[in-house]
């Protein structure tokens, strides 16, 4: 397998293991040292940054209920034992992931640990509504109203909570002066914001469906309010009696209008929010429409118009949503595809590593071989083909942070792929190509005659037998696998630090990255917004 190099004869050969040995052991310290860095500074950041409660709040903000609610469970316990007073905030994330018939009894227990949240006030009332508890929604959403900062979203609730707890016959009249005054305040429209943590960033997809789910959950009362009064004015309409109905759907439609976060101090809109208000709009102009044939025999034009608009802007957020899913599983690949490359390449070393190892138990040559010399393709190979493998990574990191795939992230697997092949072809032939130099030779001869418990002895003819070509070539392979093990580890480690540092968040916290669906979100929202303002 490795041939016999020509070399010159020399009386002595020195025989330099310890100081190989020094060099093995001080790179693998390195290696050691790079993550034990690493590792101390995520667990520092995760686990000792804060006391025990509150890391595991923070911990339980990026879970899905099923796995926040056993920690949850557990901190308010914990804070209950420890103190009189519970933190609000561990209260409503308990309430918000707790089990359907427990998330009343949460939510008044952190209503009354803070009865001046409006953001807290707004959720519970919320959640009283859908219980049906009318009357108790709409005065936990009056208090939010009164409670800064000011807001015309509890407003818009209180009247949906009323028009709910009213029977079929009920005049409406109140329910409509309460739209009309607050559409006639200039307040913004703030909706809650999710529970999070002042550590944790704010651009993704985690972060993006709780306020997602926030929406929906705020705008059910606000659609079916607009359905009810819609069925009403239907009713008198059919007896050719539209009355006051014009006016008081008009009020309507400025509350859809406002729903959509046009203002500047409005929060930023979500895509069930913008659906929800173009719903309430297209839901009460028709009805105008109607009342206007009543009175003209045809639609009136201008409505006719808004109509047309707001169903255009409908069946594009529609289809946004439909394709919702398929844009979210290409948002996972993108970032789970670096994570995917390490662990393809971790796997291809770590087989090729044990290959080596098992070459070597089999054959003989002893740990002789471990002391020759690298040529230069051995310390070119691995060093350029790491850095090029680092520069991959940070060319997905910049790429994370961009709303469409880019063309080197379709290129970058390729290229990692043929880089990796590189790296192990190399490590295949390497105790070839080392074997043609003398040096290898004489330092394992002159290694193997310093062994003692070397059973096979060489002879001075011939100081290889087929045996230790077979471990000496092994030995040289682990050797050199093991060099890429170690440069992979720190090159990951190096990858996670620089990620951390440029975006406060570790590549493999997929929920935490900025999000590209989140960017396209805002793009569509703003594109619809032009759409129905353009004359």
């Amino acid at each position: 397998m490795i041939s016999q190099p020509v070399r010159k004869q020399t009386a002595t050969c020195p025989y330099d293991f310890t100081w190989a040995r020094r060099i093995r052991h001080a790179f693998r310290l390195l290696v050691i040292l790079v993550f034990v860095f690493t590792f101390a500074l995520w667990f520092s950041e995760s686990y000792l940054t804060y006391d025990r409660s509150e890391t595991q709040y923070r911990m339980s903000l990026t879970l899905y209920p099923a796995q926040a609610r056993p920690i949850l469970r557990t901190v308010v316990r914990r804070e209950t034992e420890q103190s009189d007073i519970v933190s609000s905030r561990y209260l409503e994330a308990l309430a918000q992931v707790e089990e359907k018939d427990k998330v009343l009894a949460n939510y008044d227990l952190a209503y009354k640990a803070n009865p001046r949240n409006a953001e807290l006030i707004m959720n519970y009332g919320s959640v009283l509504y859908q219980d049906g508890q009318y009357e108790e929604a709409r005065e936990r959403f009056r208090e939010a109203g009164v409670n800064p900062p000011r807001n015309i979203l509890p407003r818009y609730l209180e009247a949906a909570a009323l028009a709910a707890g009213m029977d079929a016959e009920d005049d409406l009249s109140d329910v409509i002066a309460l739209l009309t005054r607050a559409n006639a305040s200039e307040d913004p429209v703030l909706f809650p914001e999710p529970l999070w943590h002042e550590s944790l960033p704010t651009q993704g997809q985690r972060y993006l469906e709780q306020r997602c789910d926030i929406a929906r959950r705020l705008m059910a009362p606000l659609m079916e309010c607009t359905v009810t009064l819609c069925a009403r004015a239907r009713e008198t309409i059919k007896k050719g009696e539209p009355r006051d109905w014009d006016s008081w759907l008009a009020a309507i439609t400025v509350m859809g209008e406002r729903l959509m976060g046009n203002g500047q101090q409005d929060s930023p809109a979500t895509v069930p929010q913008i659906i929800t208000s173009l719903q309430i709009q297209e839901e009460a102009t028709k009805v105008r429409a109607a009342i206007s044939k009543l009175y003209g025999g045809v639609v009136s034009p201008e409505l006719n118009d808004k109509l047309l608009r707001m169903q255009g802007a409908l069946k594009g957020l529609r289809e946004f949503q439909a394709n919702y899913q398929q844009m979210l599983n290409a948002q996972v690949y993108r970032l789970f595809l670096p994570l995917a490359l390490l662990l393809e390449t971790a796997f291809a070393f770590l087989v090729f590593y044990a290959i080596g190892w098992f070459l070597h138990y089999l054959g003989a040559g002893g740990k002789s071989a471990r002391a020759v010399p690298h040529i230069w393709i051995g310390k070119v190979v691995p060093v350029v083909g790491l850095t090029l493998m680092l520069a991959a990574l940070l060319a997905l990191m910049v790429a994370h942070n961009t709303s469409t795939q880019t063309p080197w992230e379709e290129i970058i697997p390729v290229a990692w792929r043929w880089i990796l092949g590189i790296m192990l072809a190399v490590g295949l032939a390497y105790p070839l190509l080392l074997a043609r130099s003398s040096r290898m030779y004489e330092r394992i001869s002159a290694g193997m005659s310093h062994e003692a418990n070397d059973t096979a002895q060489p002879d001075r003819k011939n100081p290889f037998t087929p045996r230790h070509y077979l471990g000496i070539y092994g030995c040289l392979l682990r050797r050199y696998m093991g060099i890429l093990c170690g440069g992979l580890v720190i090159t990951l480690c190096l990858w996670l630090l620089l990620y951390q540092i440029a975006f406060e968040v570790y590549p493999f916290q997929l929920q935490l990255i900025s999000s590209s669906v989140n960017m396209e979100t805002d793009v569509l929202i703003e594109e619809i917004r032009q759409y129905l303002a353009a004359p």
